[in-house]
């Protein structure tokens, strides 16, 4: 890499170190993307990934029939704080990279102008320079990378959680949809095999059984059959007040579905990761099982007719804004090398570069916040909102501290 130049041998350097971050990355979520969850026995399986876990831990905490949406803000608040030393230590480097840069500025100026024939020479002379004021060219780029770690990690137990509720969702509605058939069937039939179980095989199967299940139209009226009534009782489970709060979030129906034109209960190819960005995988279920059970809540609780847009997309938006105006405050706190004056195509490949990396995350968070769940959309516009208050205290506190450096030094500027 000796005769790259200084600005290329930056990028490629941010380049592959990204690259490698974000592989370990990509590595840690596979070895734990179980996100498969059957609903075939008793019971639904807890999720196995670390944070998810957390996440759940601090909603049991918080009590039942809080919304899922206070346990995010929450986990956020606690996530950043424990990452707070890391934050610290990455503002540390970005501040004292500006000292130096505002140091070496002048100079840097003057040995663009010096040698602007001369690019190796130029090189030679920069790097011997930020060797001396010890500016580190890695410490710039660290903040977005180690954001890019903790994204990933976190978007996978964000995957687990949305599917281990689905699949709660459904196992709660199956419950509910049995113990009303078999509760009919008891009053109806009574126990007809004498083992205790009452279920479809004791209906009679005649035309008697099928008014019973099915219900039929007396002329003007219309019975219902032990399957809607069932269904009925699935739709008053599912829509309880507990089970109401846990899944809404301030204008969002379903928190565990995007805040978005997605409907507010999954179908089946939804929570079957059969179509779009799937956040689950549900086992042990067929489409008529799903459609049987969840007959009377597809379908509703949206906005507007047919259940559809649970959200109204404002988490996605936002999180873009917040997090541009993060990456924003991060490079104004950090310094940047100056453009060259005398060579246009190196200046714009500098700036182009830094614009780049502005746009990156601001980008992925809005896909994110659009194809996924709205509770981590939730996420991304909470911890880009605490970053910044975060980044603005920090430079308050900065600030404070320069202003005291300086008047301990007892500097005094001279009046004209």
């Amino acid at each position: 890499m000796a005769h790259i130049s200084f600005e290329r041998k930056r990028k490629l350097q941010i380049y592959l170190l990204a690259a490698l971050m974000i592989l370990c990355c990509l590595m840690l979520v596979a070895c734990n993307s179980d996100n498969s969850y059957s609903v075939a026995g008793d019971e639904v399986s807890e999720p196995t990934h670390f944070m998810a876990r957390f996440m759940l831990i601090i909603g049991k905490s918080m009590g039942s029939g809080v919304s899922f949406g206070w346990v995010v803000v929450v986990f956020t608040v606690i996530l950043r704080l424990i990452l707070s030393p890391l934050d610290i230590w990455q503002k540390l480097i970005g501040r004292k990279n500006a000292k130096a840069m505002e140091r070496m500025k002048p100079q840097l100026e003057a040995l663009q102008e010096k040698y602007a024939d001369d690019k190796q020479r130029l090189q030679q002379e920069q790097s011997a320079l930020y060797k001396k004021e010890k500016y580190s060219v890695m410490g710039m780029c660290l903040p977005t990378i180690i954001t890019l770690v903790v994204f990933f990690i976190v978007f996978a137990g964000f995957r687990q959680v949305v599917g281990y509720q689905f699949a709660k969702d459904y196992k709660d509605s199956q419950n509910a949809y049995n113990t009303s058939i078999s509760e009919q069937i008891e009053a109806k039939y009574g126990d007809v095999d004498g083992n205790g179980v009452f279920d479809v095989d004791d209906i009679s199967k005649d035309e008697d059984g099928a008014k019973f299940y099915f219900g039929y139209d007396d002329g003007d009226t219309h019975v219902e059959g032990a399957m809607e009534k069932a269904q009925q009782a699935v739709y008053d489970a599912y829509y309880s007040d507990e089970q109401k709060s846990v899944r809404s979030w301030l204008w969002i129906k379903n928190i565990f579905v995007g805040d978005n034109w997605y409907n507010a209960v999954p179908n089946f190819t939804t929570v079957t990761g059969q179509t779009g960005f799937a956040n689950s995988r549900l086992a042990g279920i067929t489409i008529d099982e799903y459609n049987t059970v969840m007959g009377k809540v597809l379908g509703t609780g949206g906005y507007a007719k047919g259940g559809k847009w649970n959200g109204l997309l404002i988490l996605p938006v936002l999180s873009i804004a917040l997090s541009f105006l993060s990456q924003k405050l991060l490079s104004k706190s950090q310094g940047q090398p100056p453009v060259p004056s005398g060579d246009s195509a190196a200046g714009n490949a500098s700036q182009n570069s830094m614009k780049m990396m502005q746009w990156v995350m601001p980008i992925m968070m809005g896909v994110f916040g659009i194809l996924y769940s709205g509770a981590f959309a939730l996420y991304m516009f909470t911890s880009s909102l605490t970053a910044i208050l975060f980044q603005l205290t920090f430079n308050l506190i900065a600030k404070i501290v320069d202003g005291t450096k300086g008047n301990k030094s007892g500097v005094t500027i001279a009046k004209r």
